[in-house]
């Protein structure tokens, strides 16, 4: 068998695999209704590959095997649960990601979503068969239909020259939707339903296809078989006069200068008024694409063959940034450079690679890292509906944002959300834990709080209309709009108040049946409003009463699919319902 040793990309065909049974086939889109148990449809095309199989039959053969192996691998992917539905990624044919409909679940066992899936010996009594499964540290898991993305990082078992295992399979990381389920999990052996009991150093990629329907799209698995990216030949040179800003680095005189066996700021004689050059040879094992992290104190830049690959800047040790260049395999020559001059900051010094065939390697020693300690976090930690006031950060068409009058909802379902009052929008929601509160609380703080969770974005427009504009009201200007605050019942579940249009609007936001977030706005008015429900690049409807808003990443579910608009305005998708007196919808996500 083959071994891909670079990225690959599947599901455009099924000529990866062997024998693909019939229940697996190559289309252009899928879709499923989250109510509907096994429930998937698909349309002509290339790009996605479905499993479509009833519940009921079980079996190897409706298993999907490839025809290629591999060892140490990331694999990425998008996938798609039918309700009900149940699956598995096996990792060299023999260690098992559980894909499974866990939407709604509080807590997660290693049979949900995401979980690494138990081991098994059948020489034990019953009860005691299953043992060293690993559940996911949170459910992360979506509504069925919706499209979620998982991403593995796998190192594979290692084996002596005469095959005898010297170091087990672990998983490094498992990514579910954003979040981390799983990191450095050591396997003893392989999980239940192996492909082999024999764990091997290669081994197959394959997928589940025998307990209920789903889909799969955008499949990368990048093998990781290549040595890695090597410094030699590091010098410094340092100057130690007082910070001059309009003075150019190159012209200060240098006052000491050495060799190093490792990356590192430890020869500076002071740990702050400094300007220093780390060169070297970097030696680059193949042709590719090599990325850079660098994490320094203060100004720092970094050159590779004398262009700049990392502009010079002012950060914090804890700050790091990223870039990329294209190198021929060989030696290129390196160029780090640090001028520090704020005596709060201890000198700190990380650059990390990534390349073609390795996983991501610290170049630099490591205490050169033990710079700057990240600040202490400050978890608000909530399972009741409670209030947050702060600032929010969103990003919008790629470009970052704040909401000044922001309030964030905990609820005890898990499903949290934030409201801007300044103009009566539900601006994200997500699952897990709270708020982050650090970048607001600790030291001078910045007014902000961040999601503890995987944010579903919603937009930052105006809910409310008087009429159907032809472009929806981005701001409150013309509108009257004026917040009148929010009240809160004898569970604290927040009623959001304010006047629009000469209207005094109620807006109520609550989780129901345990999985959906139900928002309800009255208006004490007869007169007919429009309200906007959805905006993005695109919505499809699934059912009546039910879309699926920026492929397929969220759901809007209205009861009364009376008074529809699905239009296209200022080149965006927008889903807006005219109501009387009150309207009552559903977000699924």
């Amino acid at each position: 068998m083959a071994t891909l040793a670079q990225t690959q990309i599947l599901a455009e065909n099924l000529n990866h695999f062997k024998n693909p049974a019939g229940n697996w086939s190559i289309v252009g889109e899928a879709s499923a209704n989250p109510f509907v148990d096994n429930d998937l449809k698909s349309t002509p095309g290339t790009g996605v590959l479905v499993n479509i199989h009833e519940h009921g039959t079980y079996g190897g053969d409706y298993e999907l095997v490839s025809d290629f192996t591999h060892g140490d691998a990331d694999i990425e992917f998008d996938f798609m649960m039918a309700k009900g539905s149940n699956s598995g990624v096996y990792l060299q044919g023999n260690y098992e990601i559980q894909l499974l409909d866990s939407w709604g679940k509080k807590t997660a066992k290693y049979g949900d979503c995401g979980g690494i899936y138990e081991r098994w010996d059948e020489s034990q009594p019953d009860g005691m068969k299953g043992y060293e499964g690993s559940a996911p540290r949170v459910n992360a898991c979506k509504a069925p239909g919706l499209w979620q993305h998982m991403k593995i990082s796998f190192q594979a078992p290692r084996f002596d020259e005469k095959g005898q295992k010297t170091e087990n399979a672990k998983i490094l990381s498992v990514t579910l939707n954003g979040q981390l389920l799983h990191e450095n999990v050591e396997l003893s052996g392989v999980t239940r339903g192996a492909l082999t009991e024999k764990e091997v150093a290669q081994g197959p990629l394959r997928f589940q296809g025998d307990h209920g329907s789903l889909a799969f799209r955008n499949i990368v698995l990048t093998s990781f078989d290549q040595p890695a990216a090597e410094l030699q030949n590091l010098s410094y040179e340092v100057n130690y006069d007082p910070y001059n800003p309009e003075a150019n680095p190159k012209d200060l005189p240098v006052q000491d200068k050495g060799e190093l066996n490792e990356l590192t700021w430890e020869f500076l004689k002071q740990p702050n008024e400094y300007v220093y050059t780390i060169s070297g040879d970097f030696i680059a094992p193949n042709d590719g694409k090599y990325t850079f992290t660098q994490y320094s104190s203060s100004n720092n830049s970094l050159k590779i063959d004398g262009e700049m690959v990392i502009e010079n800047r002012y950060t914090g040790a804890n700050d790091g940034r990223s870039a990329s260049i294209e190198l021929k395999a060989g030696k290129h020559t390196l160029e780090f450079y640090n001028a520090k001059y704020d005596g709060w900051m201890r000198p700190a010094l990380g650059l990390f690679v990534s390349g073609p065939g390795f996983r991501e390697k610290a170049l630099n020693s490591p205490s050169s890292m033990l710079g700057n300690k990240p600040a202490d976090p400050i978890l608000i930690l909530k399972d009741d509906y409670d209030n947050l006031r702060s600032f929010m950060d969103f990003t919008e068409d790629g470009e970052r944002k704040r909401v000044t009058h922001a309030i964030s909802v905990s609820t005890p379902a898990g499903i949290h959300f934030t409201y801007d009052l300044d103009k009566g929008a539900l601006l994200q929601a997500w699952r897990g834990q709270f708020l982050n509160a650090t970048p607001m609380w600790d030291s001078r703080g910045d007014g902000s709080s961040r999601p503890l969770g995987a944010i579903t974005p919603f937009n930052d427009d105006l809910t409310i209309s008087d009429k159907l504009p032809a472009i929806w009201p981005s701001d409150t200007a013309g509108s009257g709009y004026r917040p009148l605050g929010y009240s809160l019942d004898d569970e604290n579940i927040p009623t959001f108040r304010y006047q629009i249009y000469g209207n005094k609007v109620s807006d109520r936001i609550e989780v129901a049946e345990k999985q959906k977030l139900k928002r309800s706005i009255s208006v004490d008015s007869n007169a007919p409003f429009a309200a906007r429900l959805a905006e993005g690049y695109s919505i499809e409807k699934i059912e009546e009463g039910l879309y699926a808003i920026n492929d397929k990443s969220w759901f809007v579910e209205i009861p009364d699919a009376e008074g529809i608009t699905q239009r296209s305005s200022d080149g965006k998708s927008e889903l807006i319902v005219i109501a009387k007196g009150k309207l009552t919808y559903n977000i699924l996500f």
